[in-house]
């Protein structure tokens, strides 16, 4: 409610007069709050801040209009009250914010200092990889930002190899797996995305996110693809057309050996920034890497290449030569700056059991048990968001979020989180001032759904959690969508100014 005062001037109203109208509109706003409240929210305060009010504004003129379903939850972390909710009991998908569930689940079972390792062992005449579901070796983008090579711990593998064998390997280059090629994907994937970047497959032998990144080149007046990663033992052949007033429109077919890719179609010319494919196995292009890695060191394989099942490579008496470990903290940071989905899964999978179904079941007991997460109201089928029948409630996010801004791992999980105009997926939203850097979330994209759900910073130099908020949009048409971020916006907009 509002309310506008007409001016007589500096002095015309003394101020007691002042103090006296300002508390019969406070009072009358205060009734208006309560008589309204079951209407525009749930389980609130009677005497609501006027910025409920403004929300509670936003999101039912949104429903309204767009024929949606919107559940808010908005909470104070100071003093643990709600500030605002809506529909917040309703089970939603949560697209990408399932990661913060998955967060909360590692966290949990693996605890801050967590690793994710990968090693290389001497077993008699063979070597064996074991790996532990590890995103990020080869990670292109981590590469990067260190200035290293992708092949870096590939390299410092082999030259450990090199010094226990010398110039030839007599036995096998064995990849000891638990995964298995069935089971590569959570089974409540869709299949429509098992050909996209986002939607690769996830093992516990991993490389270079799973996937093949391309580019086109010109070489000797020709159009050439480059392909990474690379190996002596990947050929890459190329029937790719130029057609310079076309578009690119080209496919990537492995063998099912992972010995050959074959590049069609069509491109318009040479392209730097490169294009992801997926692996159809990436324990099979691991293996072919890291040969072509111990080639290039001086060391030949005397034996195959094997993929064996984990239980059926005895180690005993194996002696370690190296061992690559990303931390939690790096993993929660691809997981939810950049929404990389593998690294949600491989989360999943490592602190759970290994196994899809068990898995889910023990994150859905986690949360249940020790976070408080409503039953009833709760749904796990990955770790990543990209299954449509995940489901959670917005007040349970909230919840959740209150949960993980406390204890050993609230630092970590905090800095894995988008900020608001600044990196990540919100880097382009809010980056006007004062909302530049305030928010910290997850956003979440689906089709018919945008989610968003994370922390208002307070303006302070220490940059603290003072509010944790979920908002969940479903039921969305096409046109819905885009006014979806545009609603989730509005309403972090309302909850910055109202600090």
């Amino acid at each position: 409610m509002s309310c506008q005062w007409t001016s007589f001037g500096r002095d015309a109203i003394s101020k007691a007069m002042k103090k006296q109208m300002y508390r019969a509109v406070w009072i009358l706003s205060a009734v208006f709050a309560v008589l309204t409240a079951g209407a525009r929210a749930q389980n609130l305060p009677e005497s609501r801040p006027a910025v409920a009010d403004n929300l509670a504004r936003l999101v039912e003129a949104f429903e309204r209009a767009n024929k949606a379903r919107v559940g808010v939850s908005v909470v104070d972390l100071r003093t643990g009250q709600p500030i605002f909710a809506h529909r917040q009991g309703e089970a939603m998908i949560p697209a990408s914010n399932q990661k913060i569930l998955a967060a909360a689940f590692a966290l949990d079972r693996l605890g801050p200092q967590g690793v994710f390792a990968t090693a290389v062992y001497a077993a008699g005449r063979d070597i064996v990889v074991t790996g532990q579901y590890d995103p990020l070796l080869g990670d292109p983008i981590l590469a990067r930002r260190e200035g290293k090579s992708i092949y870096a711990e590939l390299d410092r593998w082999a030259e450990a190899v090199r010094a226990a064998y010398g110039e030839a390997i007599p036995g096998d280059l064995i990849l000891a797996s638990r995964s298995t090629s069935a089971g590569l994907h959570p089974p409540a994937w869709p299949v429509r995305h098992h050909g996209r970047w986002y939607g690769a497959a996830v093992a516990d032998l991993n490389f270079h996110d799973n996937c093949f990144d391309v580019t086109f080149v010109e070489r000797d007046g020709t159009i050439q693809p480059a392909v990474a990663p690379a190996s002596r033992y990947i050929r890459v052949l190329s029937e790719l057309k130029l057609q310079p007033r076309g578009r690119h429109l080209w496919r990537l077919r492995e063998s099912p050996d992972g010995a050959t890719l074959t590049l069609t179609g069509q491109i318009r010319g040479p392209a730097a920034d490169p294009l992801s494919t997926p692996m159809r196995d990436p324990r099979i292009t691991l293996g072919r890497v890291l040969a072509g890695r111990l080639a290039q060191a001086g060391v030949r394989v005397g034996g195959q290449l094997r993929i064996l099942p984990a239980d059926r490579v005895n180690l005993a008496g194996a002696r370690l030569l190296a061992k690559s470990e990303s931390t939690l903290r790096d993993v929660l940071h691809r997981a939810n700056k950049r929404s990389l989905n593998l690294a949600a899964e491989c989360m999943l999978l490592r602190a759970g059991d290994g196994a899809w179904a068990g898995s889910a079941r023990q994150m859905h007991d986690v949360l249940v048990e020790r976070f408080g997460l409503d039953a009833r109201t709760l749904a796990i089928h990955d770790g990543s968001g990209l299954a449509e029948d995940n489901r959670v409630t917005s007040g349970d996010l909230a919840k959740l979020l209150a949960a993980l801004s406390n204890g050993p791992w609230a630092e970590m999980f905090l800095a894995s989180l988008p900020r608001s105009g600044v990196d990540g997926s919100l880097k382009r939203r809010l980056r006007e001032e004062p909302y530049r850097g305030r928010i910290a979330a997850k956003t979440g994209t689906l089709a018919g759904v945008r989610t968003l759900s994370g922390y208002v910073l307070d303006a302070g130099d220490d940059k603290k959690p003072v509010i944790a908020f979920s908002i969940l949009a479903n039921d969305l048409s096409s046109r819905a969508q885009g006014l979806a971020k545009s609603l989730q916006d509005q309403l972090c907009r309302e909850l910055v100014d109202a600090r």
